[in-house]
């Protein structure tokens, strides 16, 4: 088994513009998106009407300070008005009729519907500081007025009303009354809807809850921003400041994973602690309403700014351990009474493969390849048997009495001898020892690498324990497990 490293801390952004945030999420920008003021929908109505009732295209050249949202606008005006418009071409070129008509063509073709007759928006971008020049102007015109041209809202955005005003003049000088008053002004989305717009970037942007917390949210003052794009750029430096500040915090990124080892198979009530979007990384909010009444759950209640900083910093999972894995494992590495006692319940011996099979079929090991899916790997009636050994096992071996420390020493071995299958750089995996530079953290295993340290947390529970019954006492335990890496790395102080 190989692992690339990608830690959760070195993925994080938060894209400011439009153009980077489309790149990152593509669809999905599209549950983010915000109407724009009032005054610009009607405007944007009345030259629909006028494209539709003149019979001839319309230059629009819009004007607003850099971050309003024109960009945004302009791409997505079939989203604010769907009745009006199509999908937005975007024009990348030499402004003529000939280069406008020759993009359009296939865009038509591909893109709208052969009985759509609603406006097609085309956004010329890429010249934002550049106005039209009057050649280019006339040739505008002449693009609006003949064939495909005919049904088009040529959108020209600009951050300086006066340049754009003077284009909208030179327009004028050439096609004569046009039915709007040109430029027009784009105000972008009210004040009071920023910040939840920023959360909502935040999310999207890196598929983790919760996100606003490290940059709180509510400490920034909108009204001191000239626009919507200012005021998330400035959030951007301060997210980007505090993500490489927990990242040098540490000499390597650390990163917690903690693992049931029960009967249950498959997630079980772990489904509800989790991130719907990051399968298996604790979900803050969760863990506090299923056992906010707890003394821990009291505690993280009053420190939730630092909850959703542990779990971020150390990209916090919990998995389950179902039966085959953990008895395979137990039988071939485990210490000889364990081995013994599942020989005589039955329990073939495994081969080094075989467990390896096992572990890269399971959650756990689709994690520790670093890939975000459950895979369901424990239906069946091969299950079903394990599930009766397990039981057995739990019954008349147990995991008390310094059991659960040999099981985990089984698991660094099934771990080693995995990367040894996987070929490549072996790490270093150690079970029960303090990590080099954080000698206050005792994982119960480890992977190092050059690039960082992994940490697995094992509990061994009896029966079917992943159930409803017990949600509060798995999250009391992962809290815990939490707060005792937030003393150990550093953030907790030792009487916190």
């Amino acid at each position: 088994m190989t692992a690339e490293d990608r830690h959760l801390l070195r993925t994080l952004s938060l894209p400011s513009r439009y153009e980077p945030l489309v790149a990152k999420i593509g669809l999905e920008v599209l549950n983010i998106l915000l109407p724009p003021a009032t005054s610009t929908v009607e405007v944007l109505e009345e030259a629909a009407e006028a494209v539709a009732s003149l019979g001839e295209g319309l230059f629009l050249p819009i004007y607003a300070d850099s971050g309003t949202g024109k960009t945004t606008l302009a791409e997505n005006l079939t989203t604010f008005l769907p009745r009006s418009f199509t999908k937005t071409l975007t024009f990348i070129g030499d402004v003529s009729a000939a280069n406008l008509e020759a993009a359009l063509s296939p865009f038509v073709r591909d893109e709208v519907a052969s009985n759509d007759a609603r406006i097609i928006p085309v956004n010329v971008d890429h010249r934002e500081g550049r106005p039209a020049t009057a050649e280019e102007v006339s040739e505008i015109k002449r693009f609006l007025r003949q064939g495909i041209g005919q049904r088009v809202l040529l959108v020209w955005p600009e951050t300086v009303q006066s340049k754009a005003a003077a284009m909208s003049e030179a327009y004028r000088e050439i096609a004569g009354v046009v039915p709007l008053d040109l430029p027009v002004k784009v105000d972008g989305p009210p004040v009071d809807a920023w910040s939840g717009l920023a959360a909502q970037t935040l999310q999207l942007a890196n598929q983790v809850d919760s996100l606003e917390a490290l940059v709180d949210l509510a400490e920034y003052d909108t009204a001191s921003f000239r626009s919507l794009g200012d005021f998330l750029k400035q959030i951007a430096l301060d997210f980007n400041k505090r993500r490489l500040a927990l990242e040098r915090e540490t000499v390597k990124p650390v990163d917690m994973t903690i693992l049931f080892v029960s009967e249950t198979s498959g997630h079980g009530i772990l489904s509800s602690l989790t991130s719907s979007r990051r399968f298996g990384m604790l979900d803050p909010s969760a863990l506090l309403q299923a056992c906010g009444d707890s003394v821990i759950g009291k505690w993280w209640a009053g420190h939730r700014g630092l909850l959703v900083q542990t779990i971020v910093a150390l990209d916090a999972h919990v998995f389950s351990i179902s039966p085959p894995l953990a008895l395979s494992t137990f039988r071939r590495y485990g210490p000889p009474d364990v081995q013994e006692a599942l020989s005589s319940l039955g329990l073939a011996s495994r081969t080094p493969a075989e467990v390896t099979t096992y572990l890269t079929r399971s959650d756990f090991g689709r994690h520790l390849a670093h890939e975000q899916r459950s895979v369901g790997e424990t239906r069946g009636n091969p299950a079903e048997e394990a599930r009766q050994i397990f039981e057995a096992f739990a019954d008349y071996v147990g995991f008390q009495g310094a059991k659960d420390k040999q099981l985990n020493v089984a698991f660094g071995k099934a771990l080693e001898a995995s990367f040894a299958f996987g070929g490549g750089d072996q790490p270093t995996i150690r079970a029960e020892k303090s990590v080099d530079f954080l000698p206050a953290l005792l994982p119960d295993v480890s992977i190092a690498t050059e690039e960082g340290i992994r940490c697995f947390e094992f509990t061994y529970r009896k029966g079917d324990f992943l159930q409803s019954k017990n949600r509060s006492t798995v999250a009391q335990y992962c809290l815990t497990k939490l707060k005792n890496y937030a003393r150990g790395v550093g953030w907790l102080s030792a009487t916190d």
